[in-house]
């Protein structure tokens, strides 16, 4: 009986130092599952553009009962319009408009001041673009290269997704928000 009672106590604790790092690591997965999402929504978006010779924007909407993102003909559209390509993300991940230091991706963009947080519009040549004079047909690149930055944050820490002014997309992880410049370079290290 004694035996079968240490048995007993040793699986409690075990079980009790396991379960916060599943709970972590399941935390991380969703976040890093977001992030290639929206990257993948994104290149659906910049391909949709140049098959239809038209402009396409990815939107996001925040929301207790929703949280997506979405490919939309209008960037001042919020609402998701059904048949459109669309990615749901976990309630327990957020798409922030204060994001935390990006220098590094501002230098990765060779973009001193990326668009943070806005749709993103693609051009039918499937180059990063802003829509211009508040018509959604009209989207140019302008003289000064475009670049976006978005950002989604979740209890395991912050995903990025850029857009590079000639339409390259890729997502980050903040592995490193502290500790000076000495591990990358810069005040935060995305990977």
């Amino acid at each position: 009986m004694v035996e079968l009672m240490i048995v007993c106590v040793i699986m409690v604790l075990i079980a009790g130092l396991a379960i916060p790092n599943i709970y972590r690591a399941f935390r991380n997965y969703q976040l890093d599952s977001a992030g290639h999402s929206v990257a993948s929504l994104l290149q659906q978006a910049r391909m949709q553009a140049v098959k239809t010779n038209l402009p396409a924007y990815a939107n996001f909407a925040n929301g207790t009962s929703v949280n997506m993102a979405f490919v939309t003909d209008d960037p001042a559209n919020t609402t998701y319009t059904a048949g459109n390509p669309e990615v749901q993300i976990s309630p327990a991940v957020t798409f922030q408009t204060a994001p935390p230091d990006h220098g590094q991706l501002d230098a990765y963009l060779n973009n001193t001041s990326p668009q943070v947080g806005v749709s993103i519009g693609f051009n039918a040549r499937g180059v990063p673009c802003v829509e211009s004079g508040g018509n959604p047909t009209v989207c140019l690149a302008t003289t000064t290269p475009v670049a976006f930055e978005w950002f989604m944050q979740s209890a395991g820490g912050w995903e990025a997704v850029t857009v590079t002014p000639s339409g390259r997309i890729k997502s980050w992880r903040l592995s490193k928000q502290t500790g000076g410049t000495s591990a990358c370079g810069y005040a935060a290290c995305w990977i």
